[in-house]
């Protein structure tokens, strides 16, 4: 199913807890001599919507907003679009490298702390698969802006299609926004309405879902 195009209102979303997470399994031996597995290899959004709600500036428009996609989405069952306002920009990233023949690529997103911290490129990086573009990104062949609709489209699953394949050994780039695809992650919503007739949620906890668009 195709993600919907709608979100959350922006207060809600600024005012959310949500960041990264992973999860892996440390087991430590007597002498404390630690082995440690990945069991998810890829990194997942972990949050809770509450927090917006309890800033919200309109918690009876905001909360109806909420109840409105957790009913419709069935609760966690179908995923909906989250900006998440600590990491929603690309500017530059590398998109691939032409080889004349490719006309698809993904986008992506590269934390490199190595490059940040240091200014030189590391070994330790995380690829991060843009799914949820917004609106058409800005694509760069050799720092040369592509024209969109002409010389590239953005096709499902934030897929970067080229017109003609980038010739060989160009460098490709892109700078744009995105959302991460969420669901809600309970599927209980308990609600509690004041004496200001004014909604309150204890938590609303969601989750990034990872390969759907």
């Amino acid at each position: 199913m195709t993600i919907p195009t709608y979100r959350l209102p922006p207060g809600v979303e600024r005012g959310s807890q949500f960041g990264p997470s992973f999860r892996n399994v440390i087991q430590e031996a007597i002498s404390g001599v630690e082995q440690r597995f990945a069991q998810w290899t890829r990194c997942r959004g972990v949050g809770d919507l509450s927090y917006g709600l309890v800033q919200s500036d309109d918690p009876l428009g905001d909360y109806a907003a909420i109840a409105a996609i957790w009913r419709a989405h069935f609760g966690s069952l179908i995923p909906f679009r989250f900006k998440d306002w600590s990491d929603y920009t690309a500017t530059d990233e590398l998109l691939g490298n032409g080889d004349g023949t490719t006309t698809n690529f993904h986008l992506v997103k590269t934390y490199d702390p190595s490059q940040i911290l240091l200014g030189t490129p590391g070994a330790l990086i995380y690829v991060r698969s843009i799914t949820l573009p917004v609106g058409t990104p800005s694509v760069f062949i050799d720092g040369v802006p592509a024209e969109p609709g002409v010389d590239y489209q953005i096709t499902g699953g934030g897929m970067v299609s080229f017109t003609t394949a980038p010739s060989n050994g160009t460098t490709l780039t892109w700078t744009g926004e995105f959302d991460v695809p969420v669901r809600f992650d309970v599927d209980k919503l308990p609600v509690v309405m004041n004496e200001a007739d004014l909604a309150s949620i204890g938590s609303i906890s969601i989750k990034e879902v990872i390969g759907e668009s």
